[in-house]
This record gives structure tokens, C-alpha cells and sequence, in this order.
């Protein structure tokens, strides 16, 4: 896919329509090709941080999971994606939406980090 440019999502500026590079959603979004993976979003408990019901997700089999990072974790229930969280050395899981509870991951649980999401608006 070519990258066109980039283009303001506050103020209109100059429109410039030489090709920028080359870019392929791969490269873009994903880290190491073999431990990556796509899934669909069902639910809201992460529309404040811009992932939405219908979405698809990138995330990436990894150990190396920091707090602040959006993850996919394996609890009690089934799959779920949240932000890692930490406090007095204990880790946590929080939702982007306030109408859903904090979740205590066991070890093992976490299951990799999400690199990427995506939207069609057709």
C-alpha cells in the first residue's frame, strides 16, 4: 500500500500528493510475524482507548509485557483484552470503561501485548 502523506486531524493545511513511501500493513503492525495474531473485538470495555466493538486486533505472543501496555490475557471467563497495570508490585487488569471491574491475573495469564488495531468503515 503507498503511503500518500500525512494529513491534519485539527486544522486543514496545504495538500501535498506525492507519494510519501511504501508501506505494507505488516511492516507497520507487527513485530515478529510468527507470534502475531488477529482478533476480533466484541464488547466496550476498552472504548476510551479507541478499540471498539467490531475492531480487529494485532497483538503479539510475548513475555515482555510492561505496565501501561494493552494486553490479551487468559482469565477464568475466557479472553480478554485490558491494560496492564501494577501497583505495590502486584499486577492488575483495567478495563477502558469505567462500568467494568479491576481483574487479578494469576501467572501465565498474560498472554502477549497488542500492537496494533484496525476499523473498516464500510
Amino acid at each position: 500500500m503507498q503511503l500518500l502523506g500525512t494529513i491534519q486531524a485539527g486544522f486543514a493545511s496545504p495538500a501535498e500528493e506525492d507519494a510519501a513511501d511504501i508501506i505494507s500493513l505488516e511492516e507497520f503492525l507487527l513485530g515478529d510475524k510468527e507470534a502475531s495474531y488477529m482478533l476480533r473485538v466484541q464488547g466496550d470495555s476498552m472504548k476510551e482507548a479507541g478499540i471498539l466493538d467490531g475492531d480487529l486486533v494485532v497483538f503479539e505472543r510475548t513475555a515482555a509485557c510492561r505496565p501501561g501496555d494493552i494486553v490479551v490475557a487468559l482469565i477464568e471467563d475466557g479472553y480478554t483484552l485490558k491494560y496492564l497495570r501494577q501497583e505495590s508490585g502486584r499486577f492488575y487488569l483495567e478495563a477502558a470503561n469505567p462500568q467494568y471491574p479491576i481483574l487479578y491475573p494469576k501467572d501465565g495469564q498474560i498472554l502477549g501485548i497488542v500492537t496494533g488495531s484496525m476499523r473498516s468503515y464500510k
